[in-house]
């Protein structure tokens, strides 16, 4: 994945620079080349891979990222939503990294990938932000990852 990188110069110019610069600036990446990245728990276990990315165009924030889950039945399409602010891009941009244990987040709120528009329903996005232990990404003070 080529994630591009911004720094500020002294100058107040920017300077772009290619991944793995070793820049704290993340900087700006398609979405399409976040898709089927790889998505681990917080103790370095794979847990799946990013199926989807969800906007809340109201408010302009990632509101969740769409993992579907490695241990799954075949016959199912059973993916679980977790709060974008529940997530971080791993050290090298080649994974997402989840704040919780593999079984914490095998045993959360999920739901058929057909389903995805029932995550809308303001009850089951605080089931979701509560069960992850984040603060609802559209209440005052949440914060997305820098």
């Amino acid at each position: 994945m080529a994630i591009v990188g911004t720094n500020f110069q002294a100058t107040g110019m920017m300077s772009s620079s290619g991944a793995g610069s070793g820049s704290s600036a993340r900087g700006i990446v398609g979405g399409r080349e976040m898709l089927s990245l790889p998505v681990i728990d917080n103790q370095g276990e794979y847990i799946g891979s990013l199926a989807d990315i969800m906007f809340d165009l109201r408010t302009g924030r990632i509101a969740y990222g769409i993992v579907a889950p490695d241990r799954v039945p075949r016959w199912t399409d059973r993916v679980i939503a977790i709060p974008w602010n529940a997530m971080h891009l791993g050290g090298d941009d080649e994974h997402l990294c989840v704040n919780a244990l593999r079984d914490w987040i095998e045993r959360a709120p999920s739901m058929q990938a057909d389903a995805l528009p029932s995550i809308l329903d303001h009850d089951h996005a605080v089931l979701i932000h509560s069960f992850f232990g984040t603060k609802p990404y559209w209440e005052a003070g949440s914060r997305q990852h820098s």
